[in-house]
């Protein structure tokens, strides 16, 4: 499962996964809004922590919004997460919603190359299928695994799903395969995601040289 402050009302202790991924940073100190300060997710450590204490893996994620130079943001987020580092599995957020420099694939190498600086962790970078080309060119300079977002359709789904539509068709670390999934232990619908590896194989994404 993935979550942003649009589910602050998600509990980790009492819903089903193995992983958790939760959007920490938006931009780089620009943005406030619906309970985002500053471009921090408050509730955003609550959730980790819980996950956490479950024993279940983590994912920590940031979305760049291309407001400040992309070292800049790079260091945003390092600076706001750097205590989950080891514990779980750095990502970046690559989409055209909010991101002023969408597109510009110079920026997204440079943030990229500037995390990595600080943290010695490459991350994992989520992009939509349409944008895997370019955006995988960028991953594989950097050594960084994908976390690519494709849907079969846009209806209602119950339930984890273990084969998916268009399984295959291109090589990522974590599959986002439905953002209207439901799930015992939660009313609203939610992200839902595939990792094609084990729960090492997790943990060396997370602490490469650990």
């Amino acid at each position: 499962i993935d979550i942003s402050n649009w589910k602050s009302d998600f509990n980790p202790s009492v819903v089903d996964y193995d992983f958790l991924i939760v959007q920490c940073t938006w931009g780089g100190g620009e943005l406030s809004v619906n309970g985002i300060i500053n471009s921090v997710w408050p509730g955003a450590d609550p959730k980790i922590q819980a996950c956490l204490k479950r024993g279940k893996k983590m994912g920590f994620m940031h979305y760049i919004r291309g407001r400040k130079s992309a070292e800049d943001e790079a260091k945003f987020f390092y600076e706001n997460t750097k205590n989950y580092i080891g514990l779980g599995i750095p990502m970046v957020d690559w989409e055209n919603g909010d991101n002023s420099v969408f597109g510009n694939y110079d920026y997204l190498d440079r943030w990229v190359k500037k995390y990595i600086e600080l943290s010695g962790v490459p991350p994992i970078i989520y992009a939509g299928a349409k944008d895997y080309a370019k955006t995988s060119e960028v991953a594989k300079k950097h050594n960084c695994g994908l976390h690519i977002a494709q849907y079969a359709d846009t209806d209602s789904h119950y339930g984890y799903q273990e084969t998916l539509w268009n399984e295959g068709a291109y090589t990522c670390a974590i599959r986002q395969y439905s953002s209207k999934t439901y799930i015992s232990g939660y009313s609203g619908r939610l992200d839902v995601n595939k990792f094609y590896g084990d729960e090492a194989a997790w943990d060396k994404y997370a602490n490469p040289k650990g």
